[in-house]
């Protein structure tokens, strides 16, 4: 069940190259290709109320790749196309390379059902200040560490298990740093279906440098269907909202995909 849920970890929530606790075994690699649209007309102010302003939408494209190096280390990549719209005195768009990833998992521990790894990657953006109001948000580099705890279960006859991750998140220029708290519980509900329900919160470190002393708070939850097509090729579907934020979108998505394990 581990291996399951890693892997569809890793393609939901694409930008954060989020995988989950699991290593995959040596000479195995998964790939993920999928589409990605977040929408939204609402901001969350200062103090959390949700108001109006222009319409934000975005088109990712992302590709992730996961590698199996030997036992207990895995590589990761990922790589997006993105076009991106804002209504913000007049209409700006963007398109083009959105943000790449590369970063590493090792196995601290593996004992019954409980499964606990460290990660590390560096994130560079596509996207330049240069390209306008489109690209706030979007144009500084990042390096992301984080721990991560996975546990299997079974309840109720069915087989199930839980991901726990905390870490942060150092950004170059105007954006904060931040933390990052994520949990995963998936259920699977049948022989060839895989349930999901996700948590992704940001909390800022301190408020953002220049034009916009953004203090953020992040709240999204996620529901996800991973099918097994085949032993090796996975279709999946996720929808997301965000609950709660400040200084931040009141946004909802969708992501459709697929997963081929070589």
């Amino acid at each position: 069940m581990s291996q399951i849920g890693g892997g569809l970890l890793a393609a939901l929530i694409s930008s954060s190259a989020l995988a989950g606790a699991y290593t995959l075994p040596r000479g195995e690699v998964k790939l993920f290709v999928s589409g990605l649209m977040t929408d939204g007309d609402r901001y969350f102010d200062t103090t959390g109320r949700r108001q109006p302003r222009g319409r934000y939408t975005k088109y990712d494209t992302p590709v992730f790749v996961e590698y199996g190096v030997r036992d207990g280390v895995t590589l990761f990549g990922s790589t997006e196309l993105e076009k991106i719209s804002a209504e913000d005195g007049g209409r700006h768009e963007r398109q083009g390379l959105g943000r790449s990833e590369l970063g590493a998992r090792i196995r601290l521990f593996n004992e019954g059902p409980w499964i606990a790894s460290a990660q590390g990657s560096v994130v560079v953006a596509g996207a330049r200040a240069k390209e306008g109001v489109a690209a706030i948000g979007e144009t500084d580099d990042q390096v992301d560490v984080r721990g991560l705890i996975q546990r299997s279960f079974e309840a109720f006859g069915i087989a199930g298990f839980a991901d726990f991750e905390a870490g942060y998140r150092w950004r170059s220029k105007a954006p904060a740093d931040e933390v990052r708290l994520d949990a995963t519980v998936g259920l699977r509900v049948a022989p060839r279906w895989l349930a999901l329900v996700q948590s992704f919160n940001t909390i800022g470190a301190g408020r953002w440098s220049g034009r916009y002393p953004l203090r953020q708070r992040i709240a999204k939850l996620q529901g996800a269907l991973f099918y097994d097509l085949t032993e090796r090729m996975q279709l999946f579907g996720a929808a997301f909202f965000t609950p709660y934020g400040r200084d931040a979108m009141d946004e909802t998505g969708g992501q459709i995909g697929v997963g081929y394990r070589f």
